[in-house]
């Protein structure tokens, strides 16, 4: 499996110095010759150990540390790409209705009482599929769901992470409003696929929304700054920390900015932390 990384890592990083950040001209231009406006939302991005399987126990982490986050004075707690139950084998059992579902009724009852902005990652049901989400809800309630497309293929299936033996495809990223704010997500892998990253710049988002649920995120930093210039939008980016079954995972949540700066950055030593950032984001009039 660290061949099959190795060889991916170096496949993408040839894909962004082949010219990647070329796909979003139109969004340059809206930027340059557009009156711009800004605001700052305190976020905070959460990298915790959620053990495989322990779903009740990984909902209390998390009502915990967005507890932690919004005393810190965060309005948006983004969590990682299967936050509730990790990979599994067993979808039939965990795997939950959206927005119908305990976890995401949870949620939105935490959000409502926390007066705060959640996003957090789960195994979806829709009838007889599965899908890997992201959920996005707010004080008022449900608000998004974005399916992970370009699910990842391990032909080892260690730890359960060969997703196309379980999981069906999404329709790829598109347009949502959250906290008033244009955003576009995808997940993990979506990232990687030049479709994705080509489909969410002619979006022209002020925000992108990218959990992940791997190894650590200190190998990809370059592609993943290429991504936010190609986009044109700042990018907020997630991983967990802790055991996934076998795979060691090392964390390293971080914000990038438009132009493709890092603006934050959590440790990639595998500790929990919540990461705070005042994120500025411009909006065109």
């Amino acid at each position: 499996m660290a061949e099959n990384r190795r060889n991916f890592i170096k496949s993408v990083l040839a894909g962004a110095a082949g010219g990647l950040a070329l796909s979003a001209p139109d969004a340059t231009a809206v930027q340059e010759h557009e009156p711009l406006t800004a605001r700052t939302i305190p976020v905070a991005l959460v990298q915790f150990d959620a053990v495989p399987e322990q779903v009740d126990r990984n909902l209390q982490e998390i009502e915990r540390l967005t507890e932690q986050a919004v005393k810190s004075g965060a309005r948006w707690v983004m969590f990682h790409e299967g936050t509730a139950c990790d990979y599994t084998p067993r979808l039939r059992e965990l795997a939950e209705k959206v927005p119908e579902g305990k976890c995401t009724q949870w949620a939105i009852k935490l959000a409502s009482r926390r007066k705060c902005f959640i996003s957090f990652g789960l195994s979806e049901t829709r009838e007889d599929r599965f899908h890997i989400s992201q959920v996005f809800v707010g004080p008022e309630g449900f608000l998004y769901r974005y399916r992970k497309t370009w699910i990842w293929h391990d032909p080892k299936d260690e730890g359960y992470r060969d997703e196309w033996v379980r999981y069906d495809p999404g329709t790829g990223p598109e347009i949502f409003h959250f906290d008033g704010i244009r955003a576009t997500c995808f997940i993990c892998a979506d990232g990687f696929a030049r479709r994705c990253v080509e489909r969410a710049a002619e979006l022209r988002p002020q925000l992108v929304f990218y959990p992940n649920n791997r190894s650590s995120l200190y190998a990809y930093g370059p592609v993943l700054g290429q991504l936010s210039k190609t986009i044109g939008a700042p990018t907020l980016c997630t991983n967990r920390v802790g055991i996934s079954w076998f795979e060691k995972c090392e964390g390293g949540c971080v914000v990038y900015g438009s132009n493709g700066e890092v603006l934050a950055k959590a440790n990639c030593e595998g500790k929990e932390e919540v990461l705070l950032c005042n994120l500025e984001i411009r909006h065109n009039k």
